[in-house]
């Protein structure tokens, strides 16, 4: 079974999306897993997700990424001027780093790793959100 995840670093919270993944205002990060029969359980609403010792090692691997990629985190966050070479460099960072998270546990077979919403890549002045207005 596949199960995919979404990622908001903004929130430092990640939620199940699948089968569906939503489009978002935010930048995201959607990673998706093959997860075999006994890594899965369901809510209550009959949604899959990850059994309570895979998600733990899902919760410490995503603690990681959130610490190593504070720096970019808080960029996105506020929303800061950054070069074009700098924001897609921070980007494939931040998608290495997350790539190399996850495979350190055995437990969660990585698949795929995607991204949407919206990533800032180039900004002027102009393009800066003034959040007073």
């Amino acid at each position: 079974m596949k199960l995919t995840l979404s990622l908001d670093l903004l929130e430092q919270a990640f939620y199940y999306v699948s089968p569906m993944k939503p489009v978002s205002t935010v930048p995201l990060i959607y990673v998706t897993f093959l997860a075999e029969k006994e890594q899965v359980a369901y809510t209550t609403d009959n949604e899959a997700k990850f059994a309570r010792k895979i998600e733990r090692s899902f919760k410490a691997a995503f603690r990681e990424i959130i610490q190593k990629n504070q720096e970019y985190r808080e960029i996105l966050d506020q929303d800061k001027l950054l070069p074009l070479e700098e924001h897609l460099a921070k980007q494939a960072q931040l998608i290495h780093a997350v790539r190399t998270e996850l495979q350190k546990y055995p437990e969660l077979n990585l698949i795929r790793i995607d991204v949407a919403g919206s990533w800032p890549v180039f900004q002027t002045e102009a393009g800066t959100l003034d959040l007073t207005e």
